[in-house]
């Protein structure tokens, strides 16, 4: 289960990180300075997790974007939006997966 575990962590960290990727990039590009330094900070978070509970406290941290108080543009909104969609789905397969007798 443990190697299981680790397996399904690393795809979900080697697709969450393009995606970050590409946010912070379209970030730094318009400016969008407070923007950038909270999810750099999710980037390298992300980067260091090795397990699911701290895969879950970043979805944690992430959920909080929209309390922020920082202006996000519409293309901002759109790649946040994608990022949060994918860390909610991966959130319910852990649920699903920790609560299914094997």
């Amino acid at each position: 289960m443990q190697g299981r575990n680790m397996n399904a962590i690393e795809s979900v960290k080697s697709d969450l990180k393009p995606r970050i990727e590409e946010l912070l990039l379209h970030l730094n590009a318009t400016g969008q300075i407070a923007a950038t330094a909270f999810f750099t900070k999710i980037f390298i978070d992300l980067d260091a997790v090795d397990g699911e509970e701290q895969l879950l406290e970043l979805f944690i941290e992430l959920s909080t974007t929209a309390f922020l108080g920082i202006p996000f543009d519409d293309v901002a909104l759109a790649l946040i939006d994608d990022v949060l969609m994918n860390a909610e789905q991966v959130a319910q397969t852990f649920s699903v997966d920790d609560s299914t007798p094997q």
